[in-house]
């Protein structure tokens, strides 16, 4: 039989509908499956899944036994294997962006299947290597399996473009580097404001246009005609949807990473034979199809970064606290934040000297899943 830990787990969650985030100090964790690491986090990042999850949780049947905790992007260090771990050791360093089946980042100890985990760069700190999996993910899954756009392993240059729509944002911004810097595109991104411009621009985008103008218009100032590939970060609404189909081009990819607010007219689509998918970075996990793909592609991303090909996406870092995870929250929430937001010191804000663990009206027990 396999023995329980002697680690304890704290984290930051909801216990109550209306209630607001709060400290939470849980029973001892119960043993890992026979591929789980069990990994002392370092630093998180935030990402807009987490308040639209919070905000879902508020329907449930929460309490202290049954709390929500979020998070999924972390870095940390690895303390304990399961039985058939094969590709991590004990103080292997690491970052991950978990999966939706289990509760998140937002935690001292965090149990993982090693199949989704990658090495964490070396070169990186864990605050700028907590800011990268999801991103990173969602980003390349979107380009080499959906869009099928190859990777060959090395710097690569040809003769196609896409347009990344919304791309200062945290997926937009990973997407913009990959495309140009290790694809091979001309790359077209999408910003309104003169700062999420400049960041596009930072990011390896050959071209910025405003996502809040006629795209058709936009791509007449740069004597672009047509688009191979479309990465959408945005809601797929009726609008953009109706310039995507007339100007990508036949045989070419839309792709949509947030969803679709309303039914969708493929007609136009049809005569070009153009693709329209989704990429969802949670599906190998959520269905346990090759979830080891993704511990290959966060080594991939990791040795780029250690060749300096890809750079840093982190604009926010401030240390774990429920404030500062709220700010971050907030400002992921608005839509307007550039990058991504990461916090550090997550071991120090649930350690014994901490006063906010001994404050019993920010404390709670209840059993780790």
């Amino acid at each position: 039989m396999a023995q329980v830990t002697p680690y304890k787990v704290k984290a930051v969650g909801l216990v109550s509908p209306q209630g607001d985030l709060k400290l939470i100090v849980q029973a001892t964790l119960k043993p890992l499956g026979a591929k789980d690491l069990l990994i002392k986090v370092e630093a998180v990042s935030v990402n807009p899944a987490d308040h639209m999850i919070l905000q879902r949780a508020r329907s449930n049947a929460l309490s202290e036994e049954n709390p929500t905790i979020v998070g999924f992007d972390a870095s940390g260090v690895v303390v304990k294997v399961g039985a058939d771990c094969k590709l991590f050791k004990v103080g292997d360093q690491v970052f991950y962006a978990g999966s939706n089946l289990r509760s998140g980042s937002h935690q001292n100890y965090q149990i993982v299947d090693e199949r989704i985990v990658g090495k964490k760069p070396k070169k990186l700190s864990h605050t700028e290597a907590a800011a990268i999996p999801l991103v990173a993910l969602t980003a390349y899954e979107g380009l080499v399996e959906e869009m099928r756009i190859t990777d060959t392993g090395k710097q690569q240059k040809i003769n196609k473009n896409i347009l990344i729509v919304g791309g200062a944002g945290g997926v937009g911004s990973m997407t913009i580097q990959i495309a140009k810097k290790v694809l091979g595109l001309t790359v077209i991104a999408t910003a309104s404001r003169e700062e999420s411009k400049r960041f596009c621009i930072e990011m390896g985008a050959d071209y910025v246009i405003n996502h809040n103008q006629a795209l058709a218009d936009e791509l007449k100032k740069i004597n672009i005609d047509g688009l191979d590939y479309i990465y959408n970060c945005v809601v797929m609404g009726q609008n953009y949807f109706n310039q995507f189909t007339s100007l990508i081009k036949p045989f070419g990819h839309i792709l949509g990473i947030v969803g679709f607010d309303e039914l969708l007219d493929l007609k136009p689509l049809f005569y070009k034979r153009a693709k329209i998918t989704a990429e969802f970075m949670f599906t190998r996990s959520m269905f346990n199809l090759e979830p080891e793909k993704q511990n290959q592609i966060l080594n991939r991303i990791s040795d780029l970064y250690e060749k300096g090909i890809l750079i840093s996406t982190l604009q926010t870092s401030k240390q774990f606290t429920i404030e500062n995870l709220k700010y971050m929250l907030k400002q992921s929430e608005s839509g307007k934040s550039i990058g991504k937001m990461v916090l550090y010191d997550v071991q120090e804000f649930f350690g014994e000297k901490s006063d906010q663990l001994k404050s019993p009206k920010n404390t709670s027990c209840f059993s780790f899943f």
